[in-house]
């Protein structure tokens, strides 16, 4: 992780940035897996993906985040990848946010790799906890779960997204 990377992370909580950086360690040690010209990119997205935490300016730390880094000259697939990791549409859905929000950040699905960067970012969120710690899919969804009460805007979405999620983790876990 660089210096500007690093430089980011510090207004995220203590945890939410140990999540953050042990999922860009995890995504760092796959990157591999990538067509080379994205592997530097599916990395900072990694490191990044929760930094709309640390900068809120709508509450939704994915568009939050892919909005910060656009501003700061992050290249549209680092954006891409924050903007959608995740599922993020269907929270998106979930709390009303218009899809042309994103659509900003949507890149051509013609970009060789974007879909395994987009699995490796979801992988790695997926399976490591809320400070860092490895989690299987199962055990991530089952915490978020208790940490998101049912009738909760995450739980509704984490609900409904979950086999987006488990569909990203199987095509990714499957590459490597």
């Amino acid at each position: 992780m660089d210096a500007a990377t690093a430089e980011l992370l510090v207004p995220l909580t203590d945890s939410r940035r140990a999540h953050t950086i042990a999922v860009g360690r995890k995504v760092e040690r796959v990157a591999h897996l990538v067509p080379e010209l994205l592997r530097a990119e599916v990395v900072t997205a990694a490191y990044l993906h929760d930094v709309g935490y640390g900068y809120p300016a709508t509450g939704f730390h994915p568009l939050d985040g892919a909005e910060l880094l656009a501003a700061r000259g992050y290249s549209s697939t680092v954006c891409h990848l924050v903007a959608f990791h995740s599922a993020s549409t269907v929270e998106a859905d979930v709390r009303g946010i218009p899809q042309e929000t994103l659509d900003q950040f949507t890149m051509s699905t013609d970009v060789p790799g974007l879909d395994i960067a987009s699995d490796l970012v979801w992988w790695a969120d997926m399976t490591t906890g809320p400070t860092g710690e490895t989690l299987t899919l199962d055990e991530r969804l089952a915490d978020i779960r208790v940490r998101y009460p049912e009738g909760t805007l995450v739980r509704t979405a984490i609900d409904r997204a979950e086999p987006l999620l488990r569909g990203a983790v199987q095509r990714a876990s499957g590459s490597m």
